[in-house]
């Protein structure tokens, strides 16, 4: 599939109305389709080191989504626009489409631990 506004990620066209009474289902599978894939790197990093015999100090940096990727939302699926007089599926430029993202950026935390 593709991302972007009016690029749908699956083929409308493979997915037709049930020919028949209304109450007919399809024969897709369940989760028949699935959305854009999940990659993610976090990394920790821990130092610690004694400043007296007593205290011991950490310092922690650690980075959430460290290669910044995009994870994108599922594909917009809202069929409710109708059938066309032809029985094709009415619907709009976003149908199947990507058009957002989730907001988790990379982030960096930084941190300092005394044990005493």
């Amino acid at each position: 599939g593709q991302i972007g506004r009016g690029v749908p990620f699956f083929d409308p066209s493979a997915f037709r109305p049930v020919q028949g009474t209304p109450e007919r289902f399809g024969t897709a599978g369940r989760n028949s389709l699935r959305g854009p894939g999940y990659g993610n790197v976090d990394i920790s990093l821990f130092r610690a080191f004694r400043a007296t015999e007593r205290l011991e100090i950490q310092f922690r940096a650690e980075a959430m989504n460290l290669t910044n990727t995009p994870h994108f939302n599922n594909p917009n699926a809202n069929a409710s626009d109708g059938y066309n007089p032809d029985g094709t599926l009415r619907t709009s430029s976003n149908f199947f489409a990507v058009t957002s993202a989730r907001s988790d950026e990379r982030q960096l935390r930084f941190g300092l631990r005394l044990s005493f």
